[in-house]
């Protein structure tokens, strides 16, 4: 009798939602608006226009994390935000980031970056004139640009 054992390759679920629509008029809607972020009253600004090269960047980072199981603005090769995003070809003079894990949609999402100060001066940040964004099984990035 022959017993022949095959380690068994064990391939997660790799979920990536097009986020851009969504993300775009949920962050713009924001912007439209104005809002309190913590004691901090953020009036209405310019809309943000969708930039490719940041969303890729987004993308790369989200699935980054999710494939190496981490959660910080820095990736464990020590890239920053911004060197990502130049790594892509962005020319823009800064990046700034919001990222998330553990949300299945954008509303909930939003609520949670609106609640938190610094996520949501970012999203109402009048300097940047760009977005980026995705999302990778329950990691999500945000890269802003000016």
């Amino acid at each position: 009798m022959v017993i022949v054992m095959l380690p068994a390759c064990r391939k997660e679920n790799h979920i990536e939602r097009t986020v851009k629509s969504e993300m775009l008029a949920a962050v713009n809607a924001l912007r439209q608006s104005g809002c309190a972020c913590g004691s901090t009253q953020m009036p209405a600004v310019k809309p943000l226009r969708w930039n490719d090269t940041l969303a890729l960047a987004a993308l790369a980072h989200a699935r980054d994390m999710n494939a190496n199981n981490y959660f910080s603005h820095i990736s464990p090769g020590g890239t920053s935000p911004i060197q990502r995003a130049i790594m892509l070809g962005y020319s823009g003079k800064y990046v700034t980031e919001n990222i998330a894990k553990g949300y299945t949609s954008i509303k909930p999402l939003m609520q949670a970056w609106l609640q938190s100060e610094e996520h949501c001066k970012a999203m109402m940040d009048s300097a940047q004139t760009a977005i980026g964004a995705a999302n990778v099984n329950s990691y999500w990035v945000q890269e802003f640009g000016h």
